[in-house]
Formats: C-alpha cells, sequence, structure tokens
C-alpha cells in the first residue's frame, strides 16, 4: 500500500469522525470514478437541459460520476416541490447515450429550514463522496456544477486534461453566462456588466500584487478529495459558500486556473439565494439608469501600498520588529483605524516571527491576509471614495484597455490582460 493512498484514506477517515455529516450522505451507494460532478438542484425548471449538455460531452480517459442533490425545504411552496418530485423522476429516466460516465442521486428534500440551501446540498454531496473514499482509499477530483448550468462538449476532457490527471489541489474553470435566442436585452447588457465586475474585482487584486486572484464561483469549481477533508469540507451557508471554501484552499494548495470557458451558467433572475448572479439581475432589471457602479480604482491603489508595505517589512531581519506605516497613514489617515482594527501590528509580528525565511513568511502572510481580508480591506475603504462605473473603472485602473468601448469587447479584452498575469498560483 503506498504512502499516498495511506495518507488520502487517513484523511476521509479523520474527516469522517471529526466533521458533522447528514445522513442523506451516509446513505448513498456510488460507483467508483476518478472524478465526481456534485450538482445541487433546487427548483429547478430546466434540469433536462444540464443533463443533456453534459451527455453530449466528448468521452475522457478518466470516469467521471455525476452526483445530482435535489433538495428543497420544509416550508417550501407546493410548487417547489412538485419541482423536486418531476426532477427525482427525470433522474430516475435519466439514460447516457455513452457509458464513460456513471450517473447517481440524492433524494435531500424536506430539509429543515435553519441550514438548507445550496451550501448544504453542495456538502450533502460532497460528503458523499468522501465517505466513497475513505471505503475505497481513493483520492477522486470532486468538481462542482449548478442544475441551471450548460457545458462544453468539451467539459470532461478539459477537467481531465487540466485537473483530474494533474496534481493540482485546486482548479477555478472558466465560464461564459449562455445568452440564449430571444434572451431581453436588458438582462443581456446586465449579465455583460456583471461579469465586467468579476473581471474588475480580479484585475485590481491582481494588480495589488494578491496571488490569490481567483474566480470563486459555485458552479465553476474543483478540488481533490483529500483537499476537501482536510480543510473540514464545505460549509453550509445559503449563499457566498463558494468564496469561503474556496479561499480557504487557496494559501494552502496548490491551484490551476482553466482559462477556456467550458461551463456556461444561466443569466436569468433568480431569487433563491440573496446575492450572486440572479439577484444582480433582478436588481439591474428594476434599475432606471441601468448604470452599474463599483469600487473606486483607488481603493485597489491603497490595497497595493498596503500589501507592498507588508512584504517589504516581512524581508528585513532585525532584532526588533517594526512596520513602518506611516507613508501609507500620511496618504491616506483612514488606514490608521484599519491598522488598530484588524490588529496588523500585531498579526504581521507573528507572521515575521513564524519563519526565518522570507519565502515561508510571504506565505504566512497571504494565509493570515487572505480573499476574505483583502474583501474587508476593499469595503473598508470603499466608502471614502465614490463608486463609478465599471466600464470606466476598469479603464482607468489599467489605461491599456482604454482603447474598448465596446463592453462585450472589453470584458474579453480584459481577461486577456488577466492571462498576461500568472495564471496558477505560486505560495
Amino acid at each position: 500500500m503506498s504512502n499516498q493512498f495511506t495518507a488520502a484514506k487517513f484523511a476521509f477517515l479523520n474527516y469522517s469522525e471529526r466533521f458533522f455529516i447528514h445522513s442523506l450522505s451516509q446513505n448513498v451507494e456510488l460507483p467508483t470514478a476518478d472524478a465526481f460532478v456534485v450538482i445541487p438542484c433546487y427548483a429547478e425548471e430546466h434540469l433536462f437541459k444540464t443533463l443533456e449538455s453534459l451527455s453530449a460531452c466528448h468521452q475522457s480517459e478518466s470516469k467521471f460520476c455525476i452526483l445530482l442533490v435535489v433538495n428543497d425545504k420544509q416550508t417550501d411552496s407546493i410548487e417547489i416541490k412538485a419541482l423536486s418530485l418531476q426532477n427525482l423522476e427525470l433522474c430516475e429516466k435519466f439514460k447516457t447515450k455513452d457509458d464513460f460516465f456513471r450517473f447517481a442521486w440524492i433524494d435531500a428534500r424536506n430539509l429543515i429550514d435553519k441550514n438548507a440551501g445550496v451550501g448544504l446540498a453542495r456538502k450533502i454531496g460532497m460528503d458523499a463522496v468522501i465517505l466513497n473514499c475513505a471505503s475505497t482509499g481513493k483520492n477522486p477530483a470532486i468538481i462542482c456544477l449548478d442544475a441551471d448550468c450548460e457545458v462544453s462538449p468539451h467539459y470532461f476532457q478539459q477537467l481531465d486534461t487540466d485537473f483530474v490527471l494533474q496534481d493540482f489541489d485546486v482548479a477555478t474553470l472558466g465560464f461564459d453566462h449562455h445568452i440564449p435566442s430571444g434572451f431581453d436585452p436588458d438582462l443581456e447588457r446586465g449579465i455583460i456588466q456583471y461579469e465586467l465586475f468579476l473581471e474588475y474585482y480580479r484585475l485590481g487584486l491582481k494588480m495589488a500584487g494578491f496571488p490569490f486572484a481567483f474566480h470563486t464561483v459555485g458552479s465553476s469549481m474543483a478540488c481533490k478529495a483529500n483537499v476537501y477533508a482536510l480543510q473540514g469540507g464545505m460549509n453550509q451557508r445559503n449563499a457566498g459558500e463558494d468564496f469561503y471554501f474556496l479561499h480557504k484552499l487557496f494559501p494552502h494548495y496548490k491551484t490551476v486556473e482553466i482559462v477556456e470557458p467550458i461551463v456556461f451558467p444561466s443569466p436569468r433572475i433568480s431569487k433563491r439565494v440573496p446575492f450572486g448572479t440572479g439577484r444582480f439581475q433582478e436588481k439591474w432589471k428594476e434599475s432606471e439608469d441601468q448604470t452599474f457602479c463599483s469600487y473606486h480604482p483607488q481603493v485597489f491603489n491603497i490595497l497595493k501600498d498596503f500589501t507592498s508595505i507588508c512584504l517589504q517589512s516581512l524581508q528585513e531581519n532585525k532584532k526588533e520588529f517594526m512596520p513602518d506605516f506611516d507613508s501609507l497613514t500620511a496618504r491616506y489617515p483612514k488606514a490608521d483605524e484599519f491598522l488598530s482594527d484588524f490588529n496588523v501590528v500585531k498579526n504581521l509580528t507573528q507572521v515575521y516571527k513564524s519563519s526565518p525565511k522570507v519565502e515561508q513568511r510571504k506565505k504566512a502572510f497571504f494565509r493570515w491576509f487572505d480573499g476574505l481580508l483583502a474583501l474587508r480591506f476593499v469595503h473598508f475603504f470603499d466608502s471614502d471614495f465614490p463608486e463609478i462605473p465599471v466600464f470606466n473603472a476598469i479603464k482607468i485602473l489599467d489605461p491599456e484597455l482604454v482603447l474598448f468601448h465596446n463592453p462585450i469587447e472589453l470584458k474579453y479584452a480584459l481577461r486577456k490582460r488577466l492571462q498576461a498575469f500568472q495564471s496558477k498560483s505560486t505560495l
């Protein structure tokens, strides 16, 4: 028995003993596979489109299993419960045209309202994979998808080539919201603005020197099973579960960014979660001027100054460690408040003392100043500056994009610009 096999099996057994696992995860038998695609399905009217899209994919070298988690809450309406029953019946009838991937599902209806939501639904499916691994000792990939998505015909092959068969621990997958024929023109404009915002935020982080400026989209993320188990699994948040889950992994594990769009989420209006694509589209449709404003670019310049000072201080070797933020506070007086509220000097001192090696200190710094704290930093300083249209903000932050006047052209130019930065985390 290899050391790798033993370590993986220990991680799975340890997870099953230490963390909450829903009974629904324990009552499902899964086939052996090299990768599992876990799909939560709640109040979904067009699940068959997702399943047809998957069944139309080209065959991959690795064996995949599609695991659907059909869920609803105890207090949901008759209409939602009817959709759940309809989708379970669809699962019973669904047959793949080829045998290169297997299909399984979990009946997760009538969940208790307190915890019910997309986080718990993902967790139920992903935990079922872990329990399966605990018995086999294998370390498959776990990929997340949503029930309103379609995928590229190369979905399985791309995942196989870039992640499943590679030694990466975490992956983010390229995506483009699918615009169907006859789609509402207002909502089409809205989803382009939303995608510009997502890319703009990544650009701001990358230009500020933050190493984990990856997308955190629930339908476009993946990790290896042992990594999932070692980091305590999926949270039970009703929204933002993807952001918190991935930023728990990025600082510790090798991440690959699959740039090519292979996932195509729906750009529709949705009220199923308090924020995200569907909720953005609802607000966009209701807005009068339909101009989406976002963080002022100066916020990212402050973030760049802050991280530069921190990283520079960690390169010094002194008996008395004291980072110098005078230049930052002189230019941005509010920085004093941030330094105090988030105990920056104390935390930075602990990072400094954690290792005599600069590279190790740098890694430790970004484990403390992670994606969540970076977002809190942006929000902290955002109130000091007027928000501006995201279309303009992108060009101010990166003047090389000033020549693009069409939002769609700007989106693709921005993505190419982002690719010019290193696409794999180096910490």
